[in-house]
């Protein structure tokens, strides 16, 4: 399939390599060797172009000196024709890689290509800008961006500013709200559209309601579309953490008579209530997907998908239908390609990870999760550029229960759920309908055959009343069975109560608590009917409700040898032994004490902390 994409389709068919190896940090080089340049020689742009992209997302918010250095690298070796598509992903993937690492090296390195005046290239640096600088509220940074924005002409390059600008406000609330001010009173649509970027991230998770009212405010007052779309769905991100508020807020405004306002709406619910399976605000989306407007459908269809990830249909009926909807969009002719985008999409959002992952924009404490959040709303962006869809990987977080013992490795071990194991099994997946074979149609028969075969039938008359007296022998033979069958009971009771019975006890088992084993399935709303059984081998070292993620665990019976989990990567499984004997050499030879670290001040009150 990527031999067959051309053009940005390969870019970002690339791209999507960094997805599915997302966190591979060790093998990320050897995982893109055949789509990077060789010997710093472009020879496909759009798939290298991609695969910078990519390992920029293997390596997200966890970017190594050789990843950086070599995408900084990259910005200045290729010139020419193509160098702006090759600078495109590098300059995404540079963003990922160092995304809230503040480092000013970073910083120099993408205003020199923002500088260049390229919409290509420089739409890219303003996005990984705001990346690099996520959170820092750095002012120099902030002025150079401003500066720069109203002197460009490149409508690309203001939009990805403006964007930039909101993730460097990144939890910074009412510190940010002097920039808020001066933006709204730009007469530039696309500078107001920053000032929202910029409450939805300082505000982000904090349910503030000044921030709240001001969103609303340019919801309904501005004259820019795109202004308005972005205020709703600001919405989603400000009450993420009072997902029940949501449906109440926008239901209105999911009327509206302005598709943008109705599709900001839909995003809003979806970003809030992700996971959750609200049957609230489903009941708002579903109508949506039957809109006028193809991309009112498509943000209705995403929506939906971030809502109902990892339910099934126990648990929430509209699953299925829902699915089949999809299947729909995309199987019509006639549909309209944007319609079809946003169901395929929709697809692969809702069996994301193959349904073992779903929408994390918190952490298991509650706090703010700084790489989702910014990875979400770049998401929103596939708008206006569809590549920026990739960033989505940034918001998926695994549900299963990971314990890890001292050593960092998996023992195996189970907690206990106490709900029906039906509640929370994968959903089914959509059946094809089985194309039937063409039946045989019956031959007609002709009126002269019909003669013939009656007359043929009257003409054996008198040869069929020989053999009567055989066929009335046959006849007297089968009543006399029936009379004899006629006078036996059969016992159907019997096999009435053996079958309640089996259904009793099949019903029995499936409400009967069950075991989640180590390094399995876990989903969130499934974390309230967990417990760790009494007695176990293993406890929780801080104590507290079982929940997903990982979960460090104490060995009761510490003389005894441990059972534990084989690793599936034959070199992470040596390190790990490795690292547990130097660990456990060291605390036999007592070991060198700790250098205290330096002084430094805890950023108390920030959502960075």
């Amino acid at each position: 399939w990527l031999s067959r994409a051309s053009s940005w389709a390969k870019f970002t068919a690339t791209a999507a390599l960094g997805v599915i190896h997302n966190g591979q940090i060790k093998h990320g080089f050897d995982l893109l060797q055949p789509y990077l340049p060789l010997d710093n020689t472009s020879s496909s742009p759009f798939s290298e172009g991609g695969a910078f992209f990519a390992l920029g997302l293997i390596h997200a918010c966890h970017g190594t000196e050789k990843v950086t250095s070599y995408l900084q690298d990259a910005l200045v070796t290729y010139q020419g024709q193509n160098a702006e598509i090759l600078q495109h992903g590098a300059c995404l993937g540079l963003g990922a890689a160092g995304m809230g690492s503040g480092s000013e090296e970073m910083s120099r390195a993408l205003m020199n290509v923002l500088y260049s005046d390229s919409a290509v290239s420089g739409e890219a640096a303003a996005l990984a800008l705001g990346m690099v600088m996520m959170g820092s509220r750095h002012e120099a940074t902030v002025r150079d961006m401003l500066v720069y924005a109203k002197e460009t002409e490149h409508e690309k390059i203001i939009r990805a500013l403006s964007l930039g600008i909101g993730l460097v406000m990144f939890g910074r609330k009412q510190e940010a709200d002097a920039l808020i001010e001066r933006l709204l009173e730009e007469k530039d649509a696309l500078l107001r559209l920053g000032a929202v970027h910029a409450i939805t991230m300082a505000y982000c998770g904090t349910g503030d309601n000044a921030a709240i009212r001001r969103l609303l405010h340019l919801a309904v007052s501005d004259v820019k579309d795109d202004v308005r779309r972005a205020a709703v769905t600001g919405l989603g991100f400000i009450l993420l953490r009072s997902p029940e508020q949501v449906p109440r807020m926008v239901e209105l405004l999911s009327e509206s008579f302005n598709p943008h306002v109705r599709v900001g709406s839909a995003l809003a619910l979806g970003i809030a209530c992700a996971g959750t399976g609200s049957p609230a605000a489903v009941a708002i989306l579903e109508p949506m997907l039957k809109d006028a407007v193809d991309f009112v459908v498509e943000g209705a269809s995403i929506a939906l998908a971030f809502i109902l990830m990892q339910q099934n249909e126990a648990y929430e009926p509209k699953v299925a239908e829902v699915r089949r909807r999809y299947a729909e969009i995309i199987e019509t002719k006639n549909a309209e390609v944007v319609s079809k985008f946003g169901a395929a999409m929709s697809q692969g959002i809702i069996d994301a990870g193959g349904r073992n992952v779903t929408i994390g924009l918190t952490t298991a404490a509650g706090q703010l999760s700084a790489p989702a959040c910014g990875g979400m709303l770049l998401f929103t962006q596939f708008w206006s550029w569809f590549p920026l869809g990739h960033f989505l990987a940034l918001a998926l977080r695994p549900t299963a229960l990971i314990a890890v013992n001292g050593s960092l490795r998996a023992p195996v071990l189970e907690a206990t759920c106490s709900a029906r194991k039906q509640l929370f099994a994968y959903p089914a997946k959509v059946e094809q309908a089985v194309v039937q074979a063409p039946t045989k149609i019956a031959t007609a028969i002709l009126s002269t055959t019909a003669k013939v075969r009656r007359s043929a039938a009257a003409g054996g008359k008198s040869a069929g009343e020989e053999t009567a007296p055989a066929a009335v022998a046959a006849a007297d033979a089968g009543e006399k069975e029936d009379e004899e069958g006629s006078g036996m009971d059969v016992d159907e009771s019997g096999s009435k109560k053996s079958a309640a019975a089996a259904t009793a006890k099949k019903a029995a088992a499936a409400d009967a608590p069950f075991g989640v084993g180590n390094m399995t399935r876990l989903l969130p709303y499934q974390e309230k009917y967990m417990k760790w059984p009494s007695g176990s081998r293993y406890v929780p070292v801080k104590g507290g409700r079982v929940t997903g993620g990982v979960t460090v665990v104490r060995d009761t019976r510490a003389g005894e040898a441990e059972e534990l989990i084989p690793s599936a990567l034959a070199d992470s499984e040596d390190e790990a032994v490795a690292a547990a004997q130097d660990a456990a050499g060291a605390s036999a030879t007592g070991g060198e004490e700790a250098a205290v670290p330096e002084a430094f001040e805890y950023p108390f009150g920030s959502e960075q902390a």
